[in-house]
């Protein structure tokens, strides 16, 4: 008896440390509703590559900084399939050297500029109006090879329809320019 406690114990150790391993990776939204990936441990780019590859119907991006080409080849890919997509960066990002606002905007991807006379420091994007990708994470090559980040996955209607809002007050603004032609081919 004594041994069969001992052996039942065990496993169910097993089971908990397993499940604790494996519940910050990709592929948990069926179980819940949070996700979290911190930077150099959980590949929170691979995460956000993966959520962008599976993108049905729309994307719409607000990011302070987005230099990582990796992330931008998967926003024109979604958009070559047809996923409604729009991009909304910070008025940096029309000058910044690697800056990925060009590349979007020469593959078609509609871009806008913050008017923000400081900085449009928001870090999200929702796809298809259900899942939202926020947190400290930039879209950077520092962020993924560098910086101590965090992103968060939440699958929740509720909050993507509240950043869904507020990415629709940005975009809609008529001091937030498009990029136009003449940035566009710098």
């Amino acid at each position: 008896m004594v041994r069969r406690n001992i052996v039942i114990g065990i496993l169910l150790s097993a089971v908990l440390i397993g499940t604790a391993l494996v519940l910050p990776y990709a592929g948990q939204a069926e179980s819940r509703d949070i996700a979290v990936y911190f930077s150099r441990t959980d590949a929170p780019q691979a995460a956000i590559i993966q959520s962008l590859n599976g993108a049905q119907q729309s994307l719409h991006i607000a990011m302070y900084y987005f230099t990582d080409p990796e992330l931008a080849k998967a926003v024109v890919q979604a958009h070559e399939r047809g996923v409604a997509t729009y991009v909304y960066l910070d008025r940096s990002q029309v000058s910044q050297q690697y800056s990925q606002a060009r590349y979007l905007a020469q593959q078609g991807v509609p871009v806008r500029i913050s008017s923000n006379p400081y900085i449009m420091h928001n870090k999200f994007a929702i796809i298809d109006g259900a899942l939202v990708l926020t947190g400290s994470y930039n879209w950077t090559q520092s962020a993924y090879q560098r910086n101590d980040e965090n992103l968060l996955c939440i699958y929740r209607d509720d909050i993507a329809q509240r950043y869904k809002n507020r990415f629709r007050y940005f975009w809609t603004q008529a001091s937030s320019p498009q990029l136009t032609a003449a940035v566009r081919t710098q």
